[in-house]
This record gives C-alpha cells, sequence and structure tokens, in this order.
C-alpha cells in the first residue's frame, strides 16, 4: 500500500513545481511544457539514479568477488607457505643431526689425539684440523638460526645464569681458536653486575661468540677486548652493556650502516682474504632485538673496530649468600704488562676485590718500583707478572726478583698464553703459573691460595700443569654409555677412560634397561637415536622400573646431535637430567660428568646406606 502513493506523491510534487493541482490543467502551450519539461527530468533523474545503483552494485559485486579471490590466493599462500616451513624445519633439523654426528666424530678423535705423543709438524696438522672443524661448526650453527630467524621460529629459551662465568667460558673458548696470531683475548665483567640474571644464556653466548669470532678473523696483532658494564638498574632488571673491541682492519665509515645485514662484508676483496658467511653480526642483531635491545659498530679504518649491544635483564632475587672472606683485602699488588687492557683488567678486579694495585707496562719500571717502594720501608705482597714484554721478559724479570735479596720472599704469579714448562719456572723462581685467558674467578682464588700459602694443591686454583694428567687414586665409579655409532663410542670410551674412570658401553635402549636392572651405574650417558629402543623410551622404563622398586634415581644425561630448539626440553621432560649436544668437546664431557658425580657423591654422604 505504501509503496502504491509513492508515484502520486511523484506526481503531486511534479505538478506543485509547475504550479497546477489534481484539479487543474495546464491552459496554454507554455503551461504544458513546463509542466512536461518537468516530469521529463524528474523521470532521467529518476532512470539515471536506478542505472547508477545498478551500476555501483555490480561494480561492488566485482570487487567483493576480486576480494575474496585475492584472500583466497593470498590464505593458500600463506597455507603453502607454513607447509614449506614446516618441512624445511624438519629438513634442517634432520640435516643438524646427519651433520653433527660426523663433526662430533672429527673433533672428538681429534682432542683424543691431541693428547697423545706428537712432534711439532702432526700437532700443527691436529691443531689446524681442529680449527677448521669448529670453524664448520660456527657456519653450521649461523645457518639454521638464520633459517629459524626467516621462518619466525625463533623463541628465547629464559633461564637463570651466571654471567661472569658465561664470560669466562667464552672468553676462554675463544682464545684457542688460533694461537697462530699474536693477538691476545681479554674480558672484564664490571664488579657491581649482579651475579644471577635471567635470559637466553645460550643466545647470549652466541652473540658474543660471533662478535669475538669477527673481531679474532679481521685482527692480526693486538687484542680482543670484551668489557660488559651495567648502564641500569632497579629492583627487578638490569640493563647490560655488551662492548667487544679489537684492533683489527676497521670498517670505512660508508660501509658500517650495513655491517648487520645479511651476507654482508666490506668488499669482496674481504671476503676473498677472511671468508665467512656474513650472517654472524646479522644474527647479533636478530637476538638483540629480540631480548628487547640494539647493537651498534664504531670504527676507524686501519685502527679496529667497536661493537656494542645492549640488553635488559630480569634479576634473580633469591639470595646466593655472600662469598667467603678472603685475605686480599688490603693486598697490595704490584701488575706487570705491556698492554693496557690487562693493567686495567687485573687493577679493577684487584680492586673490586679490596687489594691495593699498582700497575707498570715493563719490566725495568717493576724494578724501579719495587725498589722506590723498599727504600721507603714498604713492599708488595705479590708480584703479577706477564710473561711476553718487549726488552725485559717475565722470566727474566722474575730471576732478577728472586735473586734480589730484597724481593726474594715476594710470591710472583706469572701470567703466560702458553704453557711453560716446569723447568722453566724453576730456573726463574716462579712458583705459581696461570695460562691466559684467565678467568676472574681463577685468578681470585689463585691469589688467595698464593697469599694463604694453602696446601691444597688438588683444588681449583692449582696451576693448570700440575692438574693435567692427575688421576684419582680411590675407585672410581662405573659409568653406563648408551651409543650405537661405534666412532662416537669409541671417542667417549677413551676420553673418559683417560681420566681413570670406569665405562662400559652398550649399543641399544634395550640393553641400557637390562643392565641398569643389573647393576647399579654412578651416571648413564643416553645417545637419543638408537635402533630398536630409543633414548627417549629407554629413560622411560628405566624411570618406571626405578619407580616400582623403590630404587634411587641414576642421572641420565643425554648426549645427542639433536641441537634444535625444544630438544633440550624434551630430554628433561622424558626424566633425563642434562644435556649435552653434538659435537661434545673433551672439556664439556668431562666437565658435565665431573658435575653430576660430584652430585652424587654428596648425596650419598649426605644419605649414608
Amino acid at each position: 500500500m505504501k509503496n502504491n502513493n509513492k508515484p502520486h506523491q511523484r506526481l503531486l510534487s511534479q505538478l506543485t513545481k509547475s504550479a497546477l493541482s489534481f484539479n487543474s490543467v495546464p491552459t496554454d502551450l507554455a503551461l504544458w511544457q513546463q509542466f512536461l519539461s518537468v516530469i521529463n527530468r524528474s523521470y532521467h533523474a529518476d532512470t539515471e539514479s536506478r542505472q547508477l545503483l545498478e551500476r555501483s552494485l555490480e561494480v561492488s559485486s566485482e570487487e567483493m568477488h576480486s576480494l575474496y579471490e585475492e584472500l583466497k590466493d593470498e590464505s593458500e599462500q600463506r597455507i603453502s607457505a607454513i607447509q614449506k616451513s614446516e618441512e624445511k624445519m624438519r629438513f634442517m633439523a634432520n640435516m643438524s643431526h646427519e651433520i653433527r654426528t660426523p663433526i662430533h666424530g672429527i673433533l672428538g678423535s681429534l682432542d683424543v689425539v691431541k693428547e697423545t705423543d706428537l712432534d711439532e709438524r702432526q700437532k700443527l696438522f691436529i691443531d689446524t684440523a681442529h680449527v677448521s672443524c669448529e670453524g664448520m661448526l660456527e657456519i653450521i650453527n649461523n645457518i639454521l638460526d638464520y633459517s629459524k630467524i626467516s621462518a619466525d621460529r625463533l623463541e628465547l629459551e629464559i633461564t637463570e645464569f651466571s654471567l661472569h662465568e658465561l664470560v669466562d667460558e667464552v672468553t676462554t673458548i675463544m682464545a684457542m681458536t688460533d694461537k697462530n696470531k699474536p693477538v691476545e683475548v681479554l674480558s672484564y665483567v664490571a664488579s657491581n653486575i649482579p651475579d644471577l640474571v635471567r635470559g637466553d644464556s645460550s643466545r647470549i653466548r652466541q652473540m658474543l661468540i660471533n662478535l669475538i669470532g669477527n673481531g679474532l678473523k679481521f685482527t692480526d696483532n693486538g687484542e680482543v677486548y670484551t668489557r660488559i658494564e651495567k648502564r641500569f638498574e632497579n629492583n627487578k632488571e638490569v640493563t647490560l652493556r655488551f662492548e667487544i673491541r679489537d684492533t683489527g682492519i676497521g670498517i670505512p665509515k660508508n660501509m658500517q650502516k650495513n655491517v648487520f645485514n645479511s651476507f654482508v662484508q666490506v668488499d669482496a676483496s674481504i671476503t676473498r682474504r677472511y671468508g665467512g658467511t656474513g650472517l654472524g653480526l646479522t644474527i647479533v642483531k636478530e637476538f638483540a632485538e629480540l631480548m628487547g635491545g640494539e647493537v651498534g659498530v664504531e670504527s676507524i679504518p686501519d685502527k679496529g673496530s667497536l661493537f656494542w649491544f645492549e640488553i635488559t635483564l630480569p634479576k634473580v632475587m633469591k639470595p646466593l649468600g655472600k662469598d667467603k672472606q678472603t685475605t686480599l683485602e688490603g693486598l697490595s699488588v704490584l701488575i706487570v704488562d705491556d698492554m693496557n687492557a690487562n693493567r686495567e683488567i687485573f687493577s679493577e678486579y684487584l680492586s673490586s676485590w679490596g687489594a691495593i694495585p699498582e700497575a707498570v707496562s715493563s719490566g725495568q719500571q717493576a724494578l724501579e718500583t719495587m725498589v722506590d717502594a723498599y727504600s721507603k720501608g714498604t713492599s708488595y705482597d705479590l708480584v703479577l707478572l706477564d710473561w711476553f714484554m718487549p726488552r725485559m721478559d717475565g722470566l727474566t724479570l722474575a730471576k732478577q726478583i728472586n735473586t734480589d735479596p730484597r724481593f726474594n720472599d715476594t710470591p710472583i704469579v706469572l701470567l703466560s698464553s702458553y704453557t711453560i714448562a716446569q723447568e722453566k719456572l724453576d730456573r726463574a723462581g716462579v712458583q705459581y703459573a696461570l695460562t691466559k685467558p684467565i678467568r676472574s674467578s681463577v685468578l681470585k682464588n689463585m691469589l688467595t691460595w698464593v697469599v694463604n700459602k694453602s696446601e691444597e694443591e688438588d683444588s681449583a686454583v692449582a696451576r693448570s700443569h700440575k692438574i693435567k694428567g692427575q688421576k684419582e687414586a680411590n675407585h672410581q665409579p662405573t659409568i653406563l654409555l648408551a651409543e650405537d655409532n661405534e666412532v662416537n663410542a669409541l671417542i667417549a670410551k677413551t676420553m673418559l677412560e683417560d681420566e681413570g674412570l670406569v665405562i662400559e658401553h652398550v649399543v641399544d635402549g634395550k640393553k641400557v634397561v637390562e643392565e641398569v636392572k643389573k647393576k647399579r651405574y654412578t651416571l648413564i650417558l643416553m645417545d637419543i637415536h638408537m635402533p630398536d629402543v630409543d633414548g627417549y623410551v629407554a629413560t622411560k622404563l628405566i624411570r618406571k622400573w626405578e619407580k616400582e622398586n623403590n630404587i634411587e634415581r641414576i642421572p641420565i644425561i643425554a648426549m645427542t646431535a639433536n641441537a634444535l630448539k625444544g630438544d633440550r626440553e624434551k630430554c628433561l621432560d622424558m626424566g633425563m637430567d642434562d644435556y649435552l649436544a653434538k659435537p661434545v668437546s673433551r672439556d664439556k664431557l668431562l666437565e658435565k660428568v665431573k658435575i653430576w658425580m660430584k652430585k652424587v657423591q654428596k648425596e650419598k654422604e649426605a644419605c649414608p646406606v
């Protein structure tokens, strides 16, 4: 009814516009023309409106269809990309395992051979092969990480860790990468940085390794110096600045903004001379930004470079307990080193421990300073002495100090990048020696031990050349090694047996379970990929048997070539206690085994049977 009135209303409107009504008609031609003109315009306007509306609906329909098709295509592409990404990650995981397994065999074999008697030429080739293999492993790690970054699959693994220990470990590792170049690898962690923080320690470790490795690659002489300082701290978190400074070839100003881009090096000649994938700095940048931080670089060509990154980490709120009081408080120490960075580092460490350091840059200066102090009625409690110095080296200086009756009672700690023969130390009168790079904790313990005249030479602070090769005289517990790869089994057995440990070997998970039920082992080293019953299933069966029979839990350490995100967590979730990713170096394996054996021993002492 309402729709039928619309034509009537339109006609009424048109009559009104023509000054007419339903009861009157035009009286002349002009009025008729005006009336018809109004009706004609109204008709055309109405027709055009309908046509415009129809066209708009048609266009909208076409656009909606086009949008639907685009969204459909995009969705299909995204689904395909996700599927390809999953396939790619599975491929990368398999590739990682397949490559790491033979690398583990190579590195392990080299570690074992290095401990045998070798002539200089053999040692050179063994060291070269070891460094080359480590370089290949670094490239593989960077490629794997870059593939995860590109696929948006990289996630942080947050754990508690000691930044001081992490930096010490990385410095020690990197100092061993290239002994053929006269480059010192140094590090300093400010004493006001919290002992424990929370963060992804493995990513931070890799960032430091990439940056220090980058510095070592482009530095032929001088130093690569890592320094960590505090920028900001409150009750919950601390902002840290990591600086890695080298004395290498430097970077031109116009190239500095591009060095963090993927596959970038300064120029083609650099790539040819130094090699590398160009991914190391990119990964540092990605990791830093993933942690909410930033990176930067400052450099002068032919002078060196300074790379830095800043990140904020939550502090661990639980108290660690105070360090035991040491005798370093008020200790007067003379530091003798021709490198300014070393003098700076040791001075800051000693000051933070309450000692009173004084630093000189040469042997002649050291003698003059000691004579001057003696003339004033004072003396130094200890001399911290570098071996390699121009004009007068450390051994020559030590001999002069020990032949002077005014100073021959002064303890001398000699620092060297190389192991020194005991005969040379004895001839120079050097009582104590440490090999660079020197961890702050080791240095502190060594100085404390020296001052206290400790007789505990089997402690962690004893000289490395006296520790090496010592075997415990008491009965050794037994370790069960589960490894189906003959090469890897041989390497692990040799490494552990050289330390006087008793090793029994099985090749599959089923045999592991059978042996555990027959004999009590101190520790199990469990490979994951084994025939019939793998390491995961074997661990679950062992844990079930222990629970059902009220048997004390045996520590199980996973030792596997699976080294991607989530592999460690999966091992722990399956009931394992710790995790080692292949390739495993001799030092890492022995360190992990000793930690768990000490833990087992402490538990036995606390709860004797």
